[in-house]
């Protein structure tokens, strides 16, 4: 069996070597270099062709709805609104007589976790047909 030498043992390299990062940092120099301009470029076209802004900006107010009304289909797919009971087929003519009276009104719509995805894409058409654009939607279980 042969006996192994200590003359080649394993030593810790303590040096780093410079060269692999300074070619990475004037890589990334060259290629910032060179970017620059072009980026400036873009925004300079980009802000030629955006619109100028209005001289009075929208105000806050017509983001939230002056009031807001709850919407809410149950499991079994009865529909209130406010706490009043309506009819399914009711809903679109009340909905567009809501919108009428009061214009800026926010519905929020109560759906039933169990219902399907279908039954909330067609209240969100009976809204949009109505003209109310606030809406949010949230999700609920039985309550008791």
């Amino acid at each position: 069996m042969k006996r192994h030498s200590n003359r080649h043992q394993l030593r810790l390299i303590t040096e780093i070597s410079l060269t692999p990062l300074m070619d990475l940092v004037l890589v990334l120099l060259f290629v910032f270099l060179l970017a620059a301009p072009l980026l400036k470029a873009d925004k300079d076209l980009l802000a030629a062709s955006a619109p100028a802004p209005s001289a009075a900006p929208a105000p806050a107010a017509s983001t939230t709805p002056a009031e807001t009304m709850t919407l809410v289909v149950n499991n079994d797919q009865s529909v209130t609104l406010n706490g009043a009971m309506l009819a399914r087929a009711d809903l679109p003519l009340s909905l567009k007589q809501l919108a009428q009276r009061k214009p800026g009104i926010g519905i929020e719509v109560r759906m039933h976790r169990d219902l399907p995805v279908q039954q909330l894409v067609e209240t969100m058409q009976l809204l949009e047909e109505a003209g109310i654009q606030k809406t949010a939607v949230t999700t609920h279980a039985d309550e008791p």
